[in-house]
């Protein structure tokens, strides 16, 4: 099976692969709950404005910008990135697993994991 190297240890690939591909598609689905056209969102000052014209009002300046920045539609680019470079190990994995480019790819999923850090299923032994 093959492994990845995390901090001092040797981690299961595949676990950490099923739990990034879990934690993704978490993302995928609040931020397609959270929209109700494009997605993409707004900020005015200290309202946010969501792409069906809806508002959320008395927000604060930085925060607006905060929630704006990070709408459903940059969730879903981000996804389709973090799917990719998924694929791009398991199919690096299957074609040469014996290349170092693999061992950096997976260093690269472990530090993708850190974003999950607070998730229940998160593992300590992931950390870089």
């Amino acid at each position: 099976m093959p492994q990845i190297s995390a901090g001092r240890a040797e981690v299961p690939a595949s676990e950490l692969v099923a739990f990034l591909r879990a934690r993704v598609q978490d993302d995928w689905d609040h931020a397609r709950d959270a929209m109700a056209g494009d997605g993409e969102w707004r900020a005015e000052r200290t309202v946010v404005v969501l792409e069906s014209g809806a508002e959320i009002p008395d927000v604060y300046l930085g925060t607006a910008d905060h929630i704006a920045r990070f709408d459903p539609a940059r969730v879903f680019r981000e996804v389709k990135a973090k799917r990719a470079l998924l694929d791009l190990y398991e199919t690096t994995q299957m074609t040469d697993p014996a290349a170092g480019y693999l061992d950096g790819l997976g260093q690269a999923l472990t530090l993708l994991a850190l974003a999950y850090v607070d998730d229940a299923d998160y593992r300590e032994e992931w950390k870089p």
